[in-house]
């Protein structure tokens, strides 16, 4: 169920482990990007998609007040996790799930009447709080394949549900059944999800709640969940109620422009969900978390950087040709939350690394400060400069990030300048390599591939002219490991 592992048995399984959970969110994001960017955007009115992005909005805010953060102890702990701990973990997580679901479909009408929703909207609630109970159901076999770093069962669960969800959801909304078609495609994606993950990885649950186990897994597990809360009541509480001043069409703007500004950190929530369990083992060995933290910072902002620069260069283009000019007003929001992802990349690398270790509470703090902020700036300049008023509040805090960089380095000696330099030039390079090329150049969908391919041709050249030897040992790492 599970062992120690020794640090060569923690590189192997990372290394294995890495290009999967890479690759898979690769291709999950160009699946979503082509049903809801090319097709459904199309095809469907703005403000049905808005109502499906409100919906999804609420059902993440309950669902953060359905954990106190017994899976997250189970994937830091440092000792063993015994069955006692699978057992009180999962009977706690169920009666909450279980509580918040019935007062989800209980309060659907009151709340699709609140956001405007229609009759639609009610069942679409309800089935995205069914299958939010159902996704709990994965929780246990999850957390232990995600502790002991074998995410290829995963990825494999992850893969077949997208893959439900989106070909339900095109061949329903092309079969006319409108906003129904989500809630028809949430279910099933749900309901195939949480079958597949047990057949691929069983794991003997019981139930019951022992004491000595809740108090050993809440010591962190509270505080954690308290930092996903404030990250909830931050990130999407403020929409919440930001939609409620701007509308459903306007709410579109936001969530689209933030969805792509954010599209690269992708890959940076792959990289965390595969880091924190490794940092957590390593976190008894200074010498070696120091170590693994920077060539993550460094492999990390090699990916993403690129992406940011890259996207930036050519979303003028992609509306114009591949997705719609109705979605034009975005574009400076889009530029606002791009800033932010470029900090975001350092801040929750440094943040993953502090819960990791154990200083959850320091987090905790960070995770306070940020809300305030978040709480104090937004509304008000959403008042005076409409839905834009999101992105420049995000911009403007984004630069705060800088603290969890003081925080890291008064407990590892990390040389962040040296990780982050040549990846962050090369990309600010080729970013305005493509953005002179598009806007002279590029005129229909095949200009705008080259000049995607363009940009892919300019980094690789100046990351391989610059970092040569970096890259390469770690290509060879990879494939030995």
């Amino acid at each position: 169920m599970d062992k120690p592992l020794s640090l060569e048995e923690i590189k192997t399984r990372v290394k294995k482990s890495f290009l999967s959970l890479i690759g898979r969110r690769i291709f999950l994001r160009i699946i979503g990007f082509i049903t809801i960017n090319i097709i459904l955007a199309r095809t469907l009115p703005l403000e049905t998609l808005g109502i499906f992005n409100i919906a999804t909005s609420i059902i993440t805010f309950f669902a953060f007040f359905s954990d106190i953060g017994l899976a997250g102890s189970l994937i830091q702990k440092n000792k063993q996790v015994k069955s006692e701990d699978l057992s009180t973990t999962f009977t706690i997580q169920q009666l909450l799930v279980g509580s918040m679901t019935i007062i989800i479909i209980i309060f659907a009408q009151f709340l699709s009447d609140y956001y405007r929703m229609g009759l639609d909207g009610v069942w679409l609630i309800r089935a995205l709080a069914i299958a939010f109970f159902l996704s709990s159901l994965k929780v246990i076999p999850s957390v232990m394949l995600e502790r002991n770093l074998n995410f290829i069962p995963l990825v494999w669960v992850e893969i077949l549900e997208t893959l439900t969800f989106n070909i339900l959801l095109i061949y329903l909304v092309f079969k006319g059944f409108g906003l129904s078609s989500f809630t028809y495609a949430v279910l099933s994606r749900g309901i195939i999800g949480t079958t597949a993950i047990y057949l691929i990885a069983p794991v003997k649950i019981g139930i019951g709640i022992y004491k000595d186990s809740l108090k050993e897994l809440a010591n962190f597990g509270i505080p954690y969940q308290l930092n996903n809360i404030l990250a909830l009541v931050k990130d999407r509480l403020v929409p919440l109620v930001v939609a409620r001043m701007v509308g459903s069409e306007q709410f579109t703007y936001i969530t689209w422009s933030q969805a792509m500004a954010m599209l690269p950190l992708d890959i940076l929530s792959e990289v965390n969900r595969l880091t924190f369990p490794a940092f957590s083992r390593l976190q008894h060995d200074k010498e070696s978390l120091s170590s693994a933290v920077e060539k993550t910072l460094f492999v990390t902002v090699m990916i993403i950087y690129p992406l940011i620069f890259g996207l930036a260069a050519i979303l003028p283009a992609v509306i114009s040709h591949v997705v719609t000019a109705k979605f034009s007003p975005a574009l400076l929001s889009f530029y606002l939350f791009a800033v932010s992802a470029f900090w975001a990349v350092i801040s929750t690398i440094f943040t993953n690394v502090l819960n990791a270790i154990g200083r959850v509470r320091t987090t905790m703090k960070l995770m306070i400060f940020w809300t305030i902020i978040t709480w104090a700036l937004t509304p008000i300049l959403v008042y005076f400069y409409g839905f834009i008023g999101v992105g420049i509040s995000s911009f403007l805090i984004s630069f705060t990030s800088a603290i969890t960089i003081i925080l890291v380095k008064k407990v590892l000696v990390i040389r962040i300048t040296n990780a982050i330099f040549i990846p962050t030039l090369c990309s600010l390079l080729m970013g305005g390599v493509v953005f002179v090329y598009s806007y002279y150049f590029v005129r229909d969908q095949l200009t705008l591939a080259s000049a995607i391919l363009l940009g892919g041709v300019v980094y690789v050249s100046l990351i391989f002219l610059l970092a040569r030897d970096r890259v390469l040992s770690g290509l060879q790492e990879l494939r030995n490991g």
